[in-house]
């Protein structure tokens, strides 16, 4: 398992810095200043939830409590009424669920969820309904079977149809998404699971139960979110993408900060722990366009292609 290595970017010393800017521009009574730095918090706040919502050893409690810190400064703020919408739906707290998915629709003054998070949202948001419902009809049928009652059994069996006319099961097949060959495609839970590469195409996967990099006959090795958008990176760009770009996708997917010298460890252990790594990726010397000087680039080798398979809500970022 490639486990998580020191970065310069330390969010409780980030977090301290930014409350001490609060609280001066509070003192100072600039009301602009305040406003900055409570919109960098937040924006801590919610990738910090995400980072261990989705780290290599997820810790949705510690999640949530970095959600919680972004909504009591910014009770509206959409992506972070998702995640923790989200959470607490995978906790079968559904009721709970409803109120954050529904604030998370509302949406902001000058934020909204992207059409994905849209889409899943107000799924989501049936798909609690319905197991309420569900859970509410099993209570009914406790009291037909345990009180002798004067019940409307007509129309209470009526009322029962048509709350359960909808299923959840119809809303799996869009939890998922395929990316393979620049192709996006929604897809089942089953067909997530089931998924069969083709020959020479190297697996990205990302799920509830991790990160994971898979080819051939190799056993899957476990990523942490870091070196999953490193690879996440070279494996869908288009070209030869140099350190730099890595550094980008890589700090953008995972919410935490990586440097040169953090991709470097990377593609170090890479070389040690990925048997085919050599295999699959060919290292070019490439020019920099803003100094003229030649630098590595990476890229998948000709003849291999790759497939993404992650969650609908995951973030990808764009380069």
């Amino acid at each position: 398992m490639m486990q998580d290595m020191e970065y310069e970017f330390h969010p409780m010393n980030e977090e301290k810095r930014l409350m001490e800017l609060m609280e001066s521009a509070r003192k100072q009574r600039d009301q602009n200043l305040r406003e900055e730095a409570t919109r960098k918090l937040v924006k801590l706040y919610v990738s910090q939830g995400e980072y261990f919502k989705m780290a290599d050893e997820p810790n949705p409690h510690i999640a949530k409590r970095y959600l919680k810190k972004a909504l009591q400064l910014q009770d509206d703020h959409p992506v972070a009424n998702y995640r923790l919408g989200f959470l607490f739906y995978r906790d079968k707290e559904y009721t709970r669920a409803v109120y954050y998915f529904d604030n998370a629709i509302a949406g902001s003054v000058s934020e909204e969820l992207n059409d994905t998070q849209m889409m899943l949202a107000n799924m989501f948001l049936v798909n609690c309904g319905i197991k309420i419902a569900k859970e509410a009809i099993r209570e009914m049928n406790d009291i037909e079977d345990n009180l002798d009652l004067d019940l409307e059994n007509e129309r209470i069996e009526r009322y029962k149809k048509e709350i359960l006319v909808l299923d959840e099961e119809i809303f799996d097949k869009m939890f998922y998404r395929k990316i393979e060959n620049g192709n996006e495609e929604k897809i089942s839970e089953r067909q997530f699971s089931d998924f069969l590469p083709d020959k020479n195409q190297v697996i990205l996967k990302s799920s509830d139960q991790g990160k994971y990099i898979q080819f051939d006959r190799y056993k899957p090795v476990s990523l942490n979110p870091k070196a999953f958008y490193t690879l996440y990176g070279i494996l869908t760009a288009e070209s030869y993408i140099a350190y730099s770009e890595l550094e980008e996708i890589a700090t953008n997917g995972s919410g935490q900060k990586v440097n040169y010298a953090y991709i470097r460890q990377i593609f170090s252990r890479f070389t040690k722990e990925l048997p085919y790594w050599n295999q699959i990726i060919d290292i070019a010397s490439i020019q920099n366009p803003e100094t003229g000087r030649n630098m590595n680039g990476f890229n998948l080798r000709e003849g291999y292609s790759s497939c993404i398979l992650c969650r609908a809500d995951d973030f990808l970022p764009s380069f």
